[in-house]
């Protein structure tokens, strides 16, 4: 099922190693991201924002798509191989049905550097409440503080 995904990097990570170019590490990622594209790689957009606020571990990216749980990776090394496999990544996460991509699957480069899984948005609260754990107060439910 392919619905097109966004790859986001943060292009203020790492300001502190910048390269002979002035480059942050994360403006460097998001060069390697565009190098490494192929004609394959369509189905996914490229883009980035000031900050992930992931400073402490970065490069960070997030991939996203509509409907589908977003994932934030960190601790990228800004090169051709953690973008080539970022890439690979996004082609199995778009080609899946839910987003979802198994273990043994994962690119090695990426393993060891998901840091967090965000819920996929949704039409209405009912739903999102539903995906709380069980005892919680529904999304639209006040929570009282003493």
């Amino acid at each position: 099922m392919s619905i097109g995904v966004e790859l986001i990097a943060c292009a203020t990570c790492g300001g502190a190693d910048r390269d002979e170019h002035g480059r942050t590490r994360g403006e460097r990622l998001m060069v390697q991201l565009e190098t490494s594209r192929a004609p394959a790689d369509a189905n996914v957009t490229l883009s980035s924002v000031r900050c992930l606020w992931a400073c402490k571990r970065s490069c960070a990216v997030h991939l996203r798509a509509p409907g589908r749980a977003g994932y934030v990776l960190v601790e990228l090394a800004p090169t051709a191989e953690t973008a080539r496999a970022l890439l690979d990544y996004a082609a199995m996460y778009n080609d899946s049905a839910d987003g979802g991509v198994p273990f043994r699957q994962w690119p090695q480069p990426l393993r060891g550097h998901f840091l967090c899984r965000i819920p996929p948005t949704t039409e209405s609260t009912a739903t999102a409440s539903s995906a709380l754990a069980p005892g919680a107060p529904p999304a639209s439910t006040p929570i009282e503080r003493s």
